[in-house]
């Protein structure tokens, strides 16, 4: 399949949008411009085009394409079978062969940045209008939203990306940008998104102001420290404006309960459907389900378990792994029994032995469970943002500024006490005495008990500086093959990209990957 480059994106949405083919622009470039004037001027012309990126979002997401960075970190790992069927994620998820040819990797690259150049194009287009004032405000931060949240995914996966904005789109050309420009350009972004959408949409798939406020914490957290950007004290107030309008769920298998979406918690949520082509296949992906009978045939161990808790993620302390005793967020987080309907699930044929160990739980959608339905028909809505994160996040902040105590009692009081049923029994609340960097430990602990397999845990490693000596210690494939690098922090920029956008060339690959 052809993968397009970032200028070939750029340049074929502008024409498409601007309804002038290739060749009419480069014969009439100001006839070009002065139609893009007059189309932009309408807001109904750029609305339906905002509207659109949430699509877009949603299709990035669904599916296996959001559980590629799954692959090689401390909880999860890719299920054995899988692995061996497809190599591509094997390298990703041993880091033995990883290269710039990846074609799953190149997809998940390719796959982004046509909603972050659609979001720019809004937002250039979101500038030449007029009419009405108050809805391009909310129009601007929308699109602003997007594309800073997925600049914000692509620079922490690899590093230096290219800057996408239609207004400078001469002087920056497409090329990988200094690290410092791109995280202003992010910060930037989810400032201008934070203080322009709405307090709340009657559309539940469109984001708030909210959702901007914590992303834009989480890019100050996560800003790398040479960008001179990262800042607790900024991040911790973002926090603080969104988390007196949400309430945590009062019991957290609420969270997952197909008959409670957005729900009082939620502060940004994927609005899936069960059933083609609103569905995301996350049931089946991750074999959440027990298991499933096709055609009236024995009871099979259902799903195709892409990616797997490691032993880390689904064992007790006492075992080398996270969980602790009477932590309510284990059962409904991972499952452990594979009955259907009193029956126990066989293996899969032609398996690889792990096919019944502990697989993730969250996703599944109890309404697949039907004589007349599919696991992969999964339609279940799924918290992007969530407010028990933003206060680990807060809590994190608190530490890093000295106020450890404070954290500590933060998550104890909101956080573990939900997890043990509403009562925290004493030996389990953590100490206000523990020291700055036992917190610093635990929090990340703690952030894979309440968060495991939501899509963070990557990002939470890379912007602590733990990947490389998590994964080492806790994934079994990283171990087995003991290639991971530090270079592996960063994905590698796909060749696909390097051959054939001028503005990226061999040299700007990341280290460890020109060999």
């Amino acid at each position: 399949m052809k993968r397009y480059t970032i200028k070939t994106i750029a340049c074929a949405l502008a024409f498409s949008i601007a309804g002038t083919s290739c060749s009419d622009f480069l014969d009439q470039e100001s006839k070009t411009a002065m139609t893009e004037e007059a189309v932009f001027a309408k807001i109904e012309n750029i609305e339906p085009l905002v509207i659109g990126l949430y699509n877009s979002l949603i299709e990035v997401k669904k599916g296996r394409g959001s559980l590629m960075f799954n692959f090689g970190i401390d909880e999860t790992k890719g299920g054995e079978r899988q692995l061996w069927e497809n190599p591509p994620f094997l390298y990703m998820d041993s880091y033995n062969g990883l290269m710039a040819g990846n074609e799953k990797l190149a997809e998940q690259w390719s796959n982004r940045w046509p909603v972050v150049t659609a979001a720019a194009k809004a937002i250039y287009a979101l500038s030449m209008t007029e009419e009405e004032p108050a809805k391009a405000k909310n129009l601007l931060g929308e699109a602003s939203f997007i594309r800073g949240t997925f600049t914000y995914e692509l620079a922490l996966l690899w590093g230096e990306v290219p800057i996408i904005d239609m207004a400078r789109a001469n002087e920056l050309g497409y090329g990988r940008q200094p690290l410092k420009d791109v995280w202003e350009f992010i910060i930037n972004d989810l400032e201008v998104a934070a203080n322009n959408m709405p307090e709340t949409q009657s559309d539940k798939k469109r984001a708030t102001c909210w959702a901007g406020w914590v992303m834009l914490g989480k890019a100050y957290m996560s800003a790398p420290v040479e960008t001179g950007l990262r800042d607790f004290d900024k991040a911790r107030e973002c926090f603080e404006k969104v988390m007196p309008k949400f309430s945590l769920m009062p019991s957290f298998s609420d969270l997952w309960d197909v008959d409670q979406p957005n729900c009082a918690e939620s502060i940004f949520e994927f609005q899936f459907r069960k059933g083609w082509p609103n569905c995301n296949h996350w049931m089946n992906d991750l074999g959440s389900g027990a298991a499933f009978r096709s055609f009236g045939s024995i009871c099979w161990f259902a799903g195709w378990d892409m990616i797997v808790p490691t032993p880390y993620a689904y064992s007790d302390i006492k075992d080398g792994g996270v969980w602790e005793e009477g932590d309510q967020r284990k059962e409904e987080s991972i499952r452990y029994d594979f009955t259907y309907e009193g029956e126990p699930a066989k293996p899969m044929e032609g398996g690889s032995g792990d096919e019944l160990l502990p697989h993730i739980k969250k996703f599944e959608d109890i309404r697949t469970n039907v004589e007349d339905s599919q696991p992969w028909e999964s339609g279940k809505h799924f918290a992007y943002l969530r407010l028990a994160d933003a206060i680990l996040c807060h809590a994190e902040c608190l530490n890093e500024l000295g106020h450890t105590s404070e954290a500590v009692n933060e998550v104890n009081d909101k956080i573990r006490t939900r997890a043990w049923g509403g009562t925290l029994p004493e030996e389990m609340k953590w100490s206000t005495s523990m020291s700055q960097d036992e917190f610093r430990t635990n929090i990340l602990t703690e952030r894979v008990r309440e968060l495991c397999f939501e899509g963070w845990r990557r990002i939470d490693l890379i912007r602590t500086g733990k990947l490389i000596e998590y994964a080492k210690e806790r994934n079994p494939s990283v171990k087995k093959a003991n290639a991971i690098q530090d270079y592996h922090v960063r994905y590698p920029i796909p060749d696909t990209e390097i051959k054939e956008n001028p503005d990226i060339s061999a040299e700007d690959q990341n280290p460890g990957y020109n060999k």
